[in-house]
């Protein structure tokens, strides 16, 4: 069964850019990603794994992010121009994203990229079908409206250790 774990924010803290924590990670052509060391290893692993079973690179078109709101009423401004409303918006776009953390990865590749307009029909690639069966032997688990988000939630006592 496919189930969330969600990494939160308020339970680890935020990265910066230059935290030793963060390493780069594959990513999609152009663009620098980079996720927390312990993720990126599992991140690694799995990716390799869904190679082998299906002939798929995986590679990210976002990990770790810098938090974008200066105040939570910019967020709410924002949700309301680009959605119509707070509560429609907070399902696409976190005041606190667990990418601040470098345990968030969005995926670029494999049918999966981060695309709300075509989130249903993500859902059928047979990347996403190899994630939703294998993912959590890697410890990922799905936000279940994005399939291209996926979180890796570890005990806070790991995420603090510096390599």
């Amino acid at each position: 069964m496919l189930t969330e774990n969600r990494v939160r924010v308020k339970d680890y803290g935020r990265l910066t850019a230059n935290d030793p924590r963060l390493i780069p990670i594959a990513s999609i052509p152009g663009k620098t990603c980079k996720l927390h060391y312990l993720a990126a290893a599992a991140f690694t692993v799995m990716c390799t794994a869904c190679y082998i079973a299906t002939g798929i690179r995986l590679v990210a078109a976002s990990g770790w992010r810098a938090h974008r709101w200066k105040s939570r009423a910019d967020y709410e401004t924002y949700l309301i121009a680009h959605y119509g409303s707070v509560d429609k918006g907070r399902k696409w776009v976190a005041f606190d994203s667990p990418h601040e953390t470098g345990l968030a990865v969005d995926f670029g590749s494999g049918g999966l990229k981060p695309d709300k307009d075509t989130a249903q029909e993500q859902k059928l690639t047979l990347a996403y079908r190899w994630l939703r069966d294998k993912a959590h032997i890697y410890g990922w688990t799905p936000y279940l409206p994005e399939p291209w988000h996926w979180e890796y939630r570890i005990p806070k006592t790991d995420w603090e250790k510096i390599p």
